[in-house]
């Protein structure tokens, strides 16, 4: 996957919580602007009602002081200033307030209908209302302009109040939903994560098609992968049939091959002669190994844990066999080749055939490539059991033991008659059973350490 790739989860999630973010501020934008239209109605009507009062006062009292009752009404609103003036006809002042700021000039006033209009009065903005009354008293008779203004501190406040409980309200509503998408995303991302861990768990080898609980979504893409996992198991197949079929083909001629050279290096004194069919002869026994090791990482690759034939058997037990059988051979180059245990029995699940060719390949490259003391040794680390080969030869630097598990590798070419595979085979032997392999330093730094560690 690219690094710069975007998740499914985090699309949908994009994709759900943006309209929702959105939502959220225009429900924010809109609680305010109806909330503030909410106030200012409650506030203005408040006001219209204290112009009717004031209207019937000065119709009562000929234009004086308003009555204790008006002057009541004057101050309900302990947060607010409430200012007041009296026109009489031809806007003659009566009462009130005289700086009061007037209406707009183009405005004409209609009998009893509020009009409302936004100015400045003693420093302060206010909210600023008049009105028109006929009134027929003995003093004053005729139209009557009445203005009233309201600072606007209260009103903003309420607006606050109100714009931050909704806020609270939304933000909840919003964060709740979030989390609800959150967890149905999840939910319905599972079948994607089963189906990410049914291939996760497999081995490398197995290619069986892929039945996991899929929603309908994904059913073409998981059927398309199965297509894929059969023409790949067949083309592997194919692979593995030519592989085993040119090694069986190689074998037989190249016995042939090296029994009538082994016969002509007794027969023949040239030495020049003699060098020739030693290097035909070192040669013919490096190709049947190759032709071997790639029958046995064919074997190895196409029945991990010796498919059909996977018993459980004593790993103390065989190893201590393998080790016996190379006694032989390590002496005779030189080599001081020997077993340690403590375990009386580990019980191992696989291939009986294959663990030993995986502990034989270890042994000979031990034998070719290592120094003179040679340890096999099989011992408990926590709950696993690992089997180790350790020589005290000079070892594979530690860039370099990525490279030696890679097929037809060889550091030194001039040792030994491998071909490269042994360690592959070794590793495949080892994943196939469950296990992993290490190279690290021998005793005091010194030499190689080879442990397989089996669960």
């Amino acid at each position: 996957m690219s690094t710069g790739s975007v998740s499914l989860k985090s699309r949908l999630l994009t994709w759900l919580l943006i309209p929702l973010t959105l939502m959220a501020i225009a429900l924010v934008a809109e609680s305010y602007f109806s909330s503030k239209k909410s106030i200012e109605d409650i506030h203005d009507r408040m006001m219209v009602a204290l112009a009717w009062s004031i209207s019937e006062n000065v119709l009562e009292n000929d234009g004086d002081m308003l009555s204790e009752q008006a002057l009541d009404i004057l101050s309900l609103s302990s947060n607010e200033k409430l200012f007041y003036q009296v026109l009489g006809p031809k806007n003659s002042f009566i009462t009130g307030h005289a700086e009061l700021p007037e209406p707009p000039t183009d405005k004409q006033l209609k009998g009893g209908t509020p009009y409302f209009y936004d100015a400045t009065f003693d420093g302060d903005p206010v909210r600023m209302l008049s009105m028109r009354f006929l009134v027929e008293g003995r003093i004053i008779n005729g139209w009557v302009q009445i203005r009233v203004a309201q600072t606007l501190s209260e009103r903003k406040e309420l607006l606050k109040k109100a714009v931050i409980q909704s806020t609270i309200r939304i933000l909840t509503v919003v964060v709740l939903a979030s989390l609800l998408a959150v967890i149905g995303v999840n939910r319905g991302l599972d079948p994607l994560t089963r189906l990410q861990s049914a291939i996760q768990k497999r081995s490398y080898n197995d290619l069986r098609p892929i039945n996991p609980d899929i929603p309908q979504e994904i059913e073409k893409v998981v059927s398309e992968l199965n297509n894929l996992l059969f023409r790949l198991e067949d083309s592997i197949d194919n692979q593995r049939r030519f592989i085993s079929n040119a090694s069986h083909q190689l074998r037989t001629p190249l016995a042939a091959l090296q029994a009538e050279t082994e016969l002509a290096l007794r027969e023949i004194k040239d030495p020049k002669s003699l060098i020739a069919l030693s290097d035909i002869l070192k040669a013919t026994k490096q190709t049947s190994r190759l032709a071997q090791q790639l029958l046995s990482l064919t074997r190895v690759r196409g029945n991990p844990k010796g498919g059909m034939s996977q018993t459980e058997f004593n790993l103390v037990q065989v190893s201590k066999e393998v080790t016996l059988n190379w006694v032989k051979r390590a002496l005779a180059k030189g080599k001081d080749l020997g077993f340690e245990t403590d375990l009386e029995e580990a019980t191992l699940s696989g291939s009986e055939v294959q663990i030993r060719e995986m502990l034989s390949n270890l042994i000979d490259n031990a034998i070719n490539y290592g120094g003179d003391i040679i340890s096999v040794r099989l011992r408990r680390v926590g709950k696993k059991v690992a089997l180790e080969v350790e020589d005290d030869g000079p070892g594979i630097p530690e860039k370099l033991r990525g490279q030696v598990f890679e097929r037809f590798v060889r550091l030194d070419e001039r040792a030994g008659e491998g071909c490269g595979l042994g360690l592959d085979i070794v590793r495949e032997i080892a994943v196939g059973h469950d296990g992993t392999i290490e190279l690290l330093d021998g005793k005091d730094k010194h030499g190689l350490l080879v442990c397989v560690l089996f669960s």
